[in-house]
Formats: C-alpha cells, structure tokens, sequence
C-alpha cells in the first residue's frame, strides 16, 4: 500500500474523532493528555522560560494542558500536524482554553527545544530512513540537559472487527517492537533514561467503510540529554 493510501485513511479516521469529539470530553482518546506528558512537568517547574515542540500536536490534548500548567513561566510551544483539521482545531481549542499567546501552530525546524514530545506520530513519516533521520534531528535540536518524550507504536496489526478479515495496517512505519527499542537506545546512548517500556494495546479504529480491531505495541522513551 502507498504512503499517499495509508496517509488518505488515517486522515479520514482522524478526522472523524476531530468531528464528532471534543477534547477533554470522555468517550474518546482526546478526553485527556497521556500520563507520561504531565509526569514529566514537574522536571521543569523551576524554568522561567519553556520552549517546548510538540510533534503530531492534533487538537492539542498534549499541548493545552502543557500551556496551562505554565501560566508563571515564558512558555512557548511550537505545535506541528499534518491535518490542516488538526491545526484549526487546535488555534480553536487553545483559544477557549485561554492559552492562545502560548500556542504557535508553525515551526520551520527542530532546534534550541527543552522539550520535544511526539506521541503517535513519528509512525507516520514517509520511511523507515525518514523516521531514522528525524530520530537525529530531534537529538540534534534538543538543548544540553532537554527532555525528550517520544511514544511510538509498533507490530501493529488490524482486522475488519465484523468479518475478521486482515487489513493493511495504516502506518507507514511499521518496526518490529525489538528493533525500535533497539533504535531509540542506540540514538540516545548517554543520555539519562527516565523511563522505556512497552505496553500492548488494543482499540477500535474506524478505517474507511468498517471498524477496524487494532493490536499495537506501544514504545515509551523519555530521556534527557545528559
């Protein structure tokens, strides 16, 4: 399947989530930040300045809440998506929610950050070398003692849940759970390792004219550039 095929599909599904749910409202996955995010907050509780990038921002459910725990602080976030969807959502959302001189919905490259975060979205870089490299430019544009928060899926596998019938998982980068934890160890070798674990997952994804059962090895890397 085509990078232009897979990329159509997840556009559609995510858009759909964008359309029929709200952040922060339950019954979805935006109904709150992933936990790993606001763990590692208190790491930077004593910055007077905060720059932070957000990779695969979507509506902001990582973001916002970021934004709004550092009220005190100069924090800016640089938020990047491909859905132009997302990115409305997310000038929407952040401006009900009061943080909108905080949110930047643009960012031209990856340097000078003291945190860099992306969840769920890496995956979807064109190619295996394209994830390689944008792993080297996230080391590259951490500052000296940033923190970096990445949570990639893996092994992901999906089936029409009415029929059974295999389906062609829609993520350009598929890595094999071994090798991705292999990768991140080898790219941030040195670094001080806050956490690194692998938790398997399963939901209900809708994939063009079905709902589609998706199994996935979730790979959390947070380190800091020591």
């Amino acid at each position: 399947m085509s990078v232009e095929s897979i990329r159509e599909a997840e556009r559609k599904s995510h858009e759909e989530v964008y359309s029929t749910a709200k952040l922060f409202e339950k019954g979805s996955w935006l109904q709150k930040p992933v936990k790993t995010v606001l763990d590692i907050l208190p790491l930077f509780e004593e910055y007077e300045t905060l720059n932070v990038l957000d990779l695969g921002c979507g509506v902001g459910r990582n973001s916002i809440p970021i934004a709004q725990a550092f009220q005190k602080a100069k924090c800016i976030i640089d938020c990047v998506d491909i859905l132009e969807m997302a990115v409305d959502k997310l000038n929407f959302y952040s401006s009900e929610y009061g943080v909108s001189d905080r949110i930047n919905g643009i960012v031209s490259s990856i340097d000078g950050y003291d945190f860099i975060l992306s969840v769920s979205s890496l995956e979807h870089i064109n190619s295996e070398n394209a994830f390689i490299n944008k792993l080297y430019e996230i080391c590259n544009g951490i500052k000296e003692n940033g923190v970096v928060c990445l949570i990639v899926n893996s092994e992901v596998s999906e089936t029409d849940k009415q029929s059974g019938k295999p389906l062609e998982p829609q993520f350009e980068v598929n890595l094999k759970t071994d090798k991705l934890v292999s990768l991140f160890q080898y790219v941030f070798n040195g670094w001080q390792v806050f956490k690194t674990t692998v938790v398997n997952q399963r939901y209900d994804i809708p994939r063009n004219d079905c709902i589609a059962d998706l199994t996935t090895n979730v790979v959390t890397c947070v380190v800091r550039k020591a």
